[in-house]
């Protein structure tokens, strides 16, 4: 018995744009502005963290009613990694999903250096019978 369930995986990485080179010193206000995006993009924030590391190192996640968002910044290095995904559960989230990486894009990565994959999954999933267990 197969059920269908799409998402739209975005994975995206570059050196970090100049806007953001001091982020480690107000991680606050990058999270403020990838939240408004966020929200400027139609999807909703459920919860958010924020962790710092050594070498003004962040790592900051959004909990979206559709899923997920984590940025890692390696400050001392100046990069900066994206990895979004979206779920299709109450309708399509595609678009949403792609203004959003369109959008962070612009407000992350250097221009000309940000690089990403995209994946989207949109077969029927087939789950295992009660009590069976997946490979």
């Amino acid at each position: 018995m197969g059920s269908a369930m799409s998402s739209h995986h975005f994975v995206g990485c570059g050196l970090v744009a100049s806007a953001l080179r001091g982020a480690a010193n107000d991680p606050d206000a990058l999270r403020r502005s990838v939240t408004g995006r966020v929200s400027a993009c139609g999807l909703e924030v459920v919860g958010e963290q924020t962790v710092r590391f050594e070498n003004d190192g962040l790592t900051l996640v959004w909990i979206l009613a559709e899923s997920h968002l984590v940025l890692h910044y390696w400050g001392a290095e100046g990069y900066l990694t994206i990895d979004l995904h979206v779920c299709d559960y109450r309708g399509s989230n595609r678009a949403r999903a792609r203004r959003l990486a369109a959008a962070l894009e612009v407000l992350c990565f250097a221009a000309g250096s940000g690089s990403w994959r995209e994946m989207h999954l949109e077969e029927p999933v087939e789950r295992p019978a009660s009590g069976a267990v997946a490979p």
